[in-house]
């Protein structure tokens, strides 16, 4: 049995045909961007990702599918009028626009009780944020919307005719009861949100549907393919690298780079919320995860490579060659004496800081693009380490660890992050865990698996170990005591 696992993110979609095995048998991916029409703004155009999942689908050269899972980022919403058209570009998280809602949500509700309710600190990022600013700033938009969708059950929409949302995604919408599995009368009501224009809310692996008939046509499928509600993309990347217990976490690196920690009910905590670290619900009844993310993780090492290197960067393109493993060669093989502050598109958590940016300090006339190259791939994993430090302060402890995403196929990277980190972090066999793990619900959705675990103990196999050295840990240590102090400091410089 074939499933086809979809990754939709921020740059483009990802289609991995999976065996029963966890083999990536074909891969596809087709970009679209994020649109920026203004400074601050940023923006998705929901017609040209579904362009793109269309092409990535008729794409996948064997046609033998069973069902097609779907991983997507969150929060942005998209609105349709009764004939199905998009009204507008969807407001992307890292948009300014929400901001001054946050003041609105506070003056309609009390935060800790929006927090235990939704399990989402109250931050501009949220859809609620969002839909409060479209209201607004553009009523007549708001009031020509008949459906309003995240991505995920809106290519579920497109392919089945059928509207369901998993609890994950709708949990980023900060409108979901994440107790009850339902829309929250009590958040929606003191907003006023039409929850009822929303799709319903189920566990992630339940089957939305079978292809339509006129889809299924075009992209070359049968009819009988099912489609099925997979996540949250951190929450997909997750399952696809074996997370299953309290404490086992993912470290997810791409374009953003976020670490997806299983919890328990009891370990929720104010103290998370007061942290930035979110709460939504993971694919078993009762379980949940933790959030802690890096905006500019994987976009800062893009941004040397494009601003620093990009004669170079130019050059290789033209013969379809990557830079990366060229600038992994030339990298300084000792610790660099140059710090990076890698916020070249805001922090994430802890502070969630869209107006401090990025930093180099410390270049002297002897340092060299190497040296620089280096600092920046470690402040990316010195970001993460006060992450790690911050989710132990709120009794909530990492056990272990597995790397997935582009950024853990570099060997130097993941020595790199052990070093820091001072632990041994894993990966798995197939990168691309977030198409594995909505391959892994498909699989339990046809009956090729009796349940998640056993479907994770036959797909998810393991890849390398990287063991921190000795030498390196005590220099890194000595460092991360000047790199904590790097954001407060730059902070009074730049100022609010």
């Amino acid at each position: 049995m074939l499933f086809i696992g979809l990754d939709v993110g921020t740059a483009g979609c990802k289609a991995s045909l999976v065996d029963e095995r966890g083999n990536v048998l074909e891969y596809k991916y087709c970009e679209y961007s994020v649109e920026t029409p203004r400074e601050g703004y940023v923006e998705m155009d929901a017609n040209l990702v579904w362009g793109a999942v269309s092409k990535a689908l008729s794409g996948i050269g064997n046609k033998d599918v069973a069902a097609i899972g779907i991983a997507t980022f969150g929060e942005a919403i998209i609105m349709m009028d009764d004939n199905d058209n998009v009204l507008a570009k969807s407001i992307f998280y890292s948009d300014i626009r929400g901001t001054e809602e946050v003041d609105d949500i506070l003056a309609a509700m009390d935060r800790d009780e929006v927090q235990a309710i939704t399990g989402l600190p109250i931050t501009p990022m949220y859809s609620a944020n969002k839909l409060l600013w479209i209201k607004k700033n553009q009523p007549d938009l708001y009031g020509k919307a008949k459906k309003m969708m995240l991505f995920g059950d809106f290519l579920a929409y497109m392919l089945t005719g059928e509207r369901i949302v998993d609890f994950a995604s709708a949990s980023r919408t900060m409108l979901l009861d994440i107790s009850q599995g339902t829309w929250s009368d009590k958040v929606s009501g003191a907003l006023g949100i039409d929850t009822s224009l929303l799709s319903k809310p189920v566990m992630p692996g339940t089957t939305a549907g079978q292809l339509l008939p006129s889809v299924a046509s075009s992209l070359g499928f049968s009819q009988k393919v099912k489609v099925v509600a997979g996540g949250h993309d951190q929450i997909m990347a997750a399952l696809g690298s074996g997370v299953l217990k309290k404490g086992e976490s993912v470290d997810g690196m791409g374009s953003a780079e976020c670490i997806t920690l299983a919890l328990n009910r009891e370990d929720i905590t104010p103290k998370m919320y007061a942290n930035n670290y979110c709460c939504e619900p993971y694919v078993f009844e009762d379980m949940f995860v933790t959030l802690a993310f890096n905006i500019s993780s994987g976009t800062a090492i893009k941004w040397y490579r494009d601003a620093i290197e990009d004669v170079r960067a130019e050059e290789y393109a033209k013969r379809g060659e990557s830079l990366y493993v060229q600038l992994g060669k030339e990298c300084s093989k000792d610790i660099s004496g140059v710090h990076f502050l890698p916020y070249v598109a805001g922090s994430g958590t802890p502070y969630m800081d869209s107006s401090t940016g990025a930093a180099f300090l410390g270049v002297r006339s002897s340092t060299r693009k190497p040296d620089l190259y280096r600092a920046v791939l470690e402040g990316v994993c010195f970001e993460m380490k006060v992450n790690i430090e911050t989710l132990e302060q709120c009794g909530i402890v990492l056990d272990n660890t597995v790397a997935v995403g582009g950024g853990s196929e570099s060997d130097l990277v993941m020595q790199i992050k052990a070093d820091i980190w001072n632990r041994e972090i894993r990966t798995v066999h197939s990168a691309q865990a977030g198409t594995t793990g909505v391959a892994i619900l498909c699989s339990v959705a046809t009956g090729a698996y009796a349940s998640i675990e056993e479907a994770v103990g036959q797909m998810v196999r393991p890849g390398k170990t990287f063991v921190p050295n000795a030498q390196m840990v005590k220099q890194y240590e000595d460092k991360m005591q000047t790199y904590r102090r790097i954001y407060g400091a730059l902070k009074s410089i730049q100022g609010d």
